[in-house]
């Protein structure tokens, strides 16, 4: 029996940037970030992360977490599968704008197929633009559930307390998107809310 299009799964994405390495090279130019591009499935377009800045001259160290629970349709879970996480490292300049320091990927499919638990813990080695190649401890963990064993199974590592996908209209929204535009909306306002 096929699965109906408006099926839908429960999604959450912890993505931990942790600290980099072998960046002795470009220590004394100033501020170092990491910024990463997470698909929205709409068109697409994708959502772009920064962490916090940290002194170059120090041990450059962020643990910091980035949560996204969202619905999404099956459709997008298959395709992620095809997709890659965006990492790159960034170097503020002293008036505005950043520098591309290094880029490095981590395909979805290594991370959707890493445990029986879906974390994966690796080290990502950054492709770099002039120097010796930096290298980023990324930590990410995803937890899938169908929305039948949510309701029966009570799971408590997903809050959700909708009866049906969580669309704003029902079932009549876009398959091909992650989640709406008033959720990127929410979703975008709630980061930049929890940078300060």
């Amino acid at each position: 029996m096929g699965m109906s299009k408006n099926f839908c799964s429960l999604f959450k994405c912890e993505i931990r940037i942790i600290q980099v390495q072998n960046v002795d090279s470009i220590k004394s130019k100033g501020n170092l970030f990491a910024r990463f591009y997470l698909p929205s499935g709409n068109n697409n377009k994708r959502i772009q992360l920064n962490t916090k800045k940290v002194h170059s001259k120090s041990f450059p160290f962020w643990n910091e977490s980035f949560t996204l629970d969202c619905s999404c349709p099956q459709e997008f879970l298959d395709r992620l599968k095809h997709e890659s996480l965006v990492l790159e490292l960034r170097q503020s300049k002293k008036i505005l704008g950043s520098n591309l320091v290094g880029k490095g990927e981590i395909p979805w499919k290594e991370v959707l197929e890493s445990s029986p638990n879906m974390v994966y813990k690796e080290w990502v080695k950054m492709v770099p633009c002039k120097e010796e190649a930096p290298e980023v401890e990324v930590e990410i963990k995803i937890q899938v559930a169908k929305r039948e064993e949510e309701k029966e199974n009570n799971n408590k590592s997903f809050n959700f307390n909708w009866d049906e996908c969580g669309c704003k209209n029902g079932h009549d929204h876009d398959h091909n998107a992650w989640f709406s535009a008033d959720d990127y909306d929410v979703f975008a306002l709630g980061l930049a809310l929890e940078a300060f």
